[in-house]
């Protein structure tokens, strides 16, 4: 998962506003402001940000996973036996 940070720029007016609204512990209008301030910043990201496609986040995350193995693979690892990867060791705990 990649860390986005944002940036919001608010005018002097809105930030006055923020404050009293967070003085007065008013949630709800601390709330609102912020998600009126946020809402162009939103429609910015999503026109500029094109859309993913479905292999996108499967191929993204099937590299990170073999990265990862390969970072815990050692040279000291010995194989396994053809008995271990039988049908036979499998299930023999298994009638």
């Amino acid at each position: 998962m990649m860390p986005i940070t944002i940036t919001l720029e608010l005018s002097p007016e809105l930030q006055a506003k923020l404050r009293e609204g967070i003085a007065r512990q008013d949630t709800e209008r601390v709330y609102q402001l912020l998600v009126h301030a946020f809402a162009p910043t939103v429609e910015t990201m999503l026109q500029q940000s094109p859309e993913p496609r479905e292999g996108d986040t499967f191929d993204v995350m099937a590299t990170q996973l073999a990265d990862l193995l390969a970072t815990y693979q050692t040279v000291t690892m010995p194989p396994l036996s053809d008995y271990a990867v039988s049908r036979a060791s499998i299930y023999e705990e298994h009638p």
